[in-house]
């Protein structure tokens, strides 16, 4: 076997979408991880370096269960080693998918590496290792997305993803409090314990309308219609909100001002608006941002828009 290495480029996503359940997720533009995988012949080994805010190397590092999950179940060999480089462009913490991110393109690149060909699905659960490494348990829409890129939708009974690609892009203003205590790695874990196991038929209702709204407004282009659904979270947002500095005051700000829609980026702090007009939306996100500041919260103001494409191949050799 002569030396082998690939590099594989993975977008950041966002979780949720104020839908109130984690069957939905979108990637997004300007924020992207770098894995650059080598695998030489010798002794076995997973060798993992990280580069960027600070994420740990070695097996605390999500990237090796990964690929230690697709060492044992799809390469079963102990010749190979392997070295791994995390060059992360996601920041960790921030609810932006940051894990989704790193353990997609690790997936991606070890498939194309070894030129196994293997399916959607398998990838998904491949990189779910990541995820369940950072959260405790695998899910997987924010892996989706990174993965595949536009919007997914989870069909959590028959163990499917569906993707969708708008016909225009669809501009994303992103707000990043960093608020002290909640850039840990293991953070998604704890935004997902502090929600409710359960909830009343009235609420299960009213949630399931806004999520057909949600998804009406996706597929026809009818951005109002998304922002009016992303507004109204009766799961997670209630919850996830006590973890965010002046969340409502962000929230009131930012649709007093123009916003067609306001919610919480997966586990947050960042919080997400949407508006047709990028500069429009610049000036909003500016808005909050100097909001929080002016409340001694560092912060920053990002606008993006979907991404129409996941995990891609930038190199291999």
């Amino acid at each position: 076997m002569i030396k082998r290495n690939v590099t594989v480029r993975a977008p950041a996503s966002i979780a949720n979408l104020g839908s109130g359940f984690d069957v939905i997720a979108v990637a997004i533009e300007g924020f992207y991880d770098l894995v650059k995988i080598t695998a030489l012949p010798g002794d076995f080994k997973i060798q993992i370096e990280s580069d960027g805010f600070g994420v740990p190397s070695g097996e605390e590092n999500l990237a090796y269960h990964v690929a230690k999950r697709f060492v044992e179940k799809y390469l079963k060999r102990r010749d190979i080693a392997l070295y791994i480089t995390v060059k992360k462009g996601v920041p960790p913490g921030s609810g932006l998918g940051s894990s989704g991110a790193t353990s997609a393109a690790v997936a991606y690149g070890l498939n194309a590496l070894f030129d196994l060909g293997l399916k959607g699905e398998d990838l998904l659960e491949l990189a779910g290792y990541g995820e369940a490494f950072v959260a405790g348990v695998p899910h997987y829409d924010n892996v989706a997305a990174s993965l595949l890129g536009g919007f997914v939708f989870l069909d959590l009974i028959e163990g499917k993803v569906f993707r969708y690609v708008p016909k225009e892009s669809i501009p994303i203003g992103i707000v990043f409090p960093r608020v002290p205590g909640l850039s840990s790695t293991r953070k998604t874990a704890y935004a997902r314990s502090i929600l409710p196991r359960t909830i009343d038929l009235e609420t299960h209702v009213k949630q399931s309308s806004a999520l057909a709204k949600l998804i009406y407004g996706i597929f026809t282009g009818n951005l109002k219609a998304v922002g009016e659904a992303i507004s109204h979270d009766l799961v997670v947002e209630p919850h996830r909100a006590k973890l965010i500095p002046h969340y409502y005051e962000l929230k009131q700000i930012a649709l007093s001002e123009g916003a067609y829609g306001f919610n919480i980026c997966g586990a947050g702090p960042s919080v997400f608006l949407i508006h047709e007009d990028l500069e429009k939306l610049k000036t909003i996100v500016n808005k909050l941002r100097d909001f929080l500041r002016s409340r001694s919260f560092d912060a920053e103001a990002y606008v993006t828009s979907v991404s129409m494409k996941g995990a891609e191949i930038v190199e291999m050799v």
